[in-house]
């Protein structure tokens, strides 16, 4: 049977934090955080990949806040996780931060005998004008266009729509619970505390 990746997700609405959270936990031995935002993104400036079919398409996609397709989404990133492999970024036995994967039941399914998740880290969001406002200041520091009320709008609809149900795919017990609106030091101590009584920081 081949290796499963171990893998903890970072789930939540956009604009929540998962990034940031996610980034801090990936910095700590023996975790590396994985995005597939930043995957997407850097195929525009990747010189073997930004010229292809493939990354224009992502662009446009992305651009328009729209989902890259499922099977294209695992497909480049197992791919991606190969070549950190093989350029001994990532290790094999290194437990991945998944940030952004899998985004919907179908992706849950295409990933089950490719990652074993032994968590799910959920930062809950109770107040989308919070989340917007997270994303309007966050596109303006980073000078993107693919975060605007409309397409953040857009993003929330499909989450409640379609990312919601990845936690159906999973036991209950894997779900760690915290309030996304709390401070970054709070939510990333309260985070670390739990993981840490559970064993899986060491």
């Amino acid at each position: 049977m081949a290796k499963k990746y171990k893998s903890i997700i970072m789930f939540g609405p956009p604009g929540i934090g998962k990034g940031t959270q996610a980034k801090l936990l990936g910095k700590l031995h023996g975790f590396l955080h994985f995005s597939t935002g930043e995957m997407f993104r850097g195929m525009r400036n990747n010189p073997n990949m930004k010229d292809t079919e493939i990354a224009k398409k992502v662009a446009e996609l992305i651009d328009a806040g729209n989902l890259v397709p499922d099977n294209l989404t695992v497909e480049l990133f197992l791919k991606t996780l190969e070549e950190y492999e093989m350029e001994k970024k990532y290790s094999g036995d290194q437990i991945l931060i998944l940030d952004g994967i899998p985004r919907n039941a179908n992706q849950s399914n295409l990933l089950k005998d490719k990652i074993e998740v032994i968590k799910i880290i959920y930062l809950v969001s109770s107040d989308d004008d919070v989340l917007a406002d997270r994303i309007e200041n966050r596109a303006k520091l980073e000078g993107r266009k693919d975060d605007n009320r409309e397409i953040l709008k857009k993003r929330l609809e499909t989450y409640r729509k379609e990312t919601a149900t990845v936690l159906t795919k999973y036991p209950k017990e894997l779900v760690l619970e915290l309030d996304g609106f709390g401070t970054i030091e709070n939510i990333y101590e309260e985070m670390i505390e739990k993981l840490e009584k559970e064993g899986i920081i060491k």
